[in-house]
């Protein structure tokens, strides 16, 4: 009997219906076939004789079958193999008569085992013909490491990916990253929180502003004129004072809101820190002069004791007070 081919494995795909699988090559023993099942994430799941699958055709020049006891499922992969055992066991007495039948499958099975190495060096790795590198060894695994050429250049050993010039995948914040693998863990990891969280949802400009509250629902009232509209926009930010002066108003806000009981004069306040306060007087009908201790550009107009609101605007530098604004609004 001769081998003509060199076909030593075959793959097949399940469909969940096929269970019957042709052996398009001849083995000797039951014993040298090798089943498996490879899934869906890539396991090898080997399978047993009499268990999980049944072979029929030993011995045939033309090969047999595999019958496994469950057809697989569509997804999953079917590999057999020939892999005979590495033995000899023809004994040959010395002047008995010349066996032929038994020395051809012994060269039957010597030819079947070579096949089976060969194919497994076609899938080894191996330098090209004109390499003159020997000796190469790989070293034991480790968790974590990488294969990498050693600093003379010939063999290998194992590496941090860091020490070998990698990046590891999320990037770590101490190389630089963000130790993340999208958009909202990322600014949660670098610190940005719940704020963060919200704005990487957000799709537009306006959506960002409203969501940290950066712009109220309705920015027109920061550009009201009304009164009425002034104190809603400032809220809680406006120190309300009602008088004919500012005699006893401690000033503890940047906006105070003074609406005149009859004719004043806008004296000298005691301001508790430097910056700009706006004070939107409200005078009825009522006068309102300005104190000469305030400093001003000499062009500001008069106050109108019929404007709906008197918007002063005064600035406090090294107790130096200007007046650097003043608005009659029409109701």
């Amino acid at each position: 009997m001769t081998l003509s081919s060199t076909e030593t494995k075959a793959i097949y795909t399940g469909d969940g219906s096929t269970a019957s699988f042709p052996i398009p090559f001849m083995f000797l023993r039951n014993e040298d076939i090798r089943v498996l099942v490879i899934d869906g994430d890539g396991l090898e799941l080997s399978r047993s004789e009499g268990t999980d699958y049944r072979l029929s055709g030993v011995g045939e020049q033309m090969g047999g079958t595999c019958t496994l006891a469950e057809p697989p499922e569509a997804g999953r992969t079917v590999v057999i193999s020939r892999e005979p055992a590495l033995v000899q066991e023809v004994d040959y007495v010395e002047n008995d008569a010349f066996p032929a039948a038994t020395h051809e499958a012994a060269l039957d099975k010597l030819t079947m085992i070579c096949q089976a190495l060969a194919e497994k060096l076609d899938r080894a790795l191996t330098f090209r013909i004109s390499s003159a590198v020997t000796g190469v060894n790989l070293p034991e695994p480790g968790p974590d490491l990488v294969l990498a050429w050693n600093g003379s250049g010939d063999n290998l050993v194992n590496k941090n990916v860091v020490d070998a010039g990698g990046l590891t995948i999320p990037l770590p914040i101490s190389q630089g990253g963000t130790d993340a693998d999208n958009p909202a863990e990322a600014l949660f990891n670098l610190g940005f929180g719940a704020a963060g969280l919200t704005v990487a949802g957000c799709e537009d400009e306006a959506e960002i502003l409203a969501a940290i509250g950066a712009e109220p629902a309705d920015a027109a009232l920061l550009k009201a004129d009304e009164p009425g509209l002034l104190r809603a926009a400032y809220g809680d930010e406006v120190q309300a004072h009602t008088g004919a002066d500012l005699s006893g108003l401690a000033v503890a806000r940047n906006h105070v809101a003074w609406v005149l009981t009859g004719a004043s004069q806008f004296s000298d306040a005691a301001l508790p820190y430097d910056g700009t306060y706006v004070f939107h007087v409200y005078p009825g009908g009522n006068s309102l002069s300005l104190a000469a201790s305030y400093k001003s550009d000499g062009s500001l107009p008069s106050p109108d004791p019929g404007a709906g609101e008197i918007r002063i605007a005064v600035e406090q530098y090294n107790a130096r007070k200007t007046i650097v604004s003043l608005q009659n609004v029409e109701v």
